[in-house]
């Protein structure tokens, strides 16, 4: 009886496993009841030894559990409030979703199934974009927890979710276009091409244009070696002689970026990219004062408020600086800031020890867009991306050669 009813759980897990890839581009509110399904079956599933066994044999899943512990600490000194602290470590709880899958999930097929969910669901965000600016479909589709379409041709999520998301679908389809043997490597080029253009010119989200566009360095030096430098070389000298004419295909918010810094000013114009500067700059402050503990899980909105009262800026009311490096290393200190990167660190380890040598390429795309993005965002705190994240990273290093 009781193997039995192991059976049946691990159907139930490896369904709702399954579903929170599909769901990872849709609704949020399909995520978060998934989310809380996942960590219910895994509680009544049983079979403790086993899963702490995988999760303990897991590097990646224990450095994962490391930084955990370090924002749990965190809490008790932090100088915010109890509800911000409390608040902040429920976000954060999100990475136990890392090893919770690694514990869970046990086979090739689980791992195929999930990948080929999220590219179904993260697809389905994308030709909702491009029905949208065909007009095939109302624009304000998916469009209830946002107050309009302003943001561009986006469904379900804001700009800077979408183009995520779609940086990373996009390095997928370029990796199954090299990888594809057949003609059908040319339906998966078409596909990598349709969502660059959509991320780059429908929905304007820097940061996942920045990720898309490191990507197009990554995957040469990965592909080619050292012969990628010919391709660097002449695809330089090909912008230098046309730049007139490809200028007018930059994305009109790239091209502002240095714009908008240079025209912030702390009591007269708010751009996106000045103000992400000034918090860069105070929250650099603040961590030189407290650079060893840092001052604790979500305190940041207390000691910005108190330097805002002594300082000439535009916002006095900030609970993220909008980059994850820097919110750690001042939640944390420099011991929390070490055991982020570490964490990073045995994930890139681990992918190279993965069965699939395509799953380990599509693990270190993973985390070269968390690396790329918690440089403009707070990824770890986001729902959309921060799940997206430990998901994937949970049901890519699920099945290495260490637990083959």
């Amino acid at each position: 009886m009781n193997k039995r009813y192991q059976v049946f759980m691990q159907k139930i897990i490896n369904f709702l496993i399954i579903f929170a890839c599909f769901s990872i581009a849709l609704p949020t509110a399909w995520m978060s009841i998934t989310y809380v399904l996942i960590l219910i079956s895994w509680t009544i599933s049983g079979d403790y030894s086993e899963k702490f066994k995988r999760i303990f044999n897991n590097p990646a899943a224990v450095s994962t559990l490391i930084l955990v512990g370090l924002y749990g600490i965190g809490v008790i000194y932090s100088s915010g409030t109890p509800n911000q602290s409390t608040t902040f470590l429920m976000k954060y709880a999100k990475l136990l979703l890392i090893p919770i899958i690694i514990s869970l999930v046990i086979t090739k097929k689980i791992q195929r199934y999930s990948l080929n969910a999220f590219i179904l669901g993260a697809s389905l965000l994308l030709f909702i974009s491009y029905f949208k600016w065909l007009n095939i479909i109302p624009i304000d589709l998916g469009l209830h927890d946002m107050p309009d379409n302003s943001q561009g041709y986006l469904a379900f999520k804001n700009r800077i979710a979408h183009n995520i998301l779609m940086s990373f679908l996009m390095f997928v389809f370029f990796c199954k276009a090299k990888f594809e043997k057949t003609k059908l490597c040319w339906i998966w080029l078409t596909l990598a091409l349709l969502t660059f253009f959509d991320l780059m010119f429908l929905v304007g989200g820097r940061s996942g244009q920045v990720i898309a566009l490191s990507f197009f360095l990554f995957l040469p030096v990965y592909f080619y070696g050292k012969k990628a430098i010919k391709y660097f070389f002449f695809a330089l000298v090909s912008i230098l002689i046309f730049y007139p004419q490809l200028e007018h295909l930059i994305p009109q918010r790239l091209l502002n970026t240095t714009q908008e810094i240079s025209e912030h000013k702390s009591n007269n114009q708010l751009t996106s990219a000045g103000i992400r500067l000034e918090m860069y700059k105070n929250t650099l402050h603040l961590i030189k004062q407290s650079p060893l503990f840092g001052y604790g899980t979500g305190a940041l909105r207390n000691e910005y408020n108190k330097l805002a009262q002594t300082q000439d800026t535009l916002l006095k009311d900030v609970p993220n600086p909008h980059n994850q490096y820097l919110l750690t290393f001042f939640e944390l200190g420099i011991i929390g800031f070490v055991a982020f990167i570490y964490m990073f660190y045995k994930q890139w380890s681990a992918s190279n020890n993965l069965i699939d040598l395509q799953l380990g390429l599509y693990m270190k795309g993973l985390i070269l867009t968390m690396l790329i993005g918690s440089l403009f965002n707070s990824l770890l705190l986001d729902a959309t991306e921060g799940r997206f994240y430990c998901v994937l990273t949970g049901i890519f290093l699920s099945f290495t050669s260490k637990n083959e």
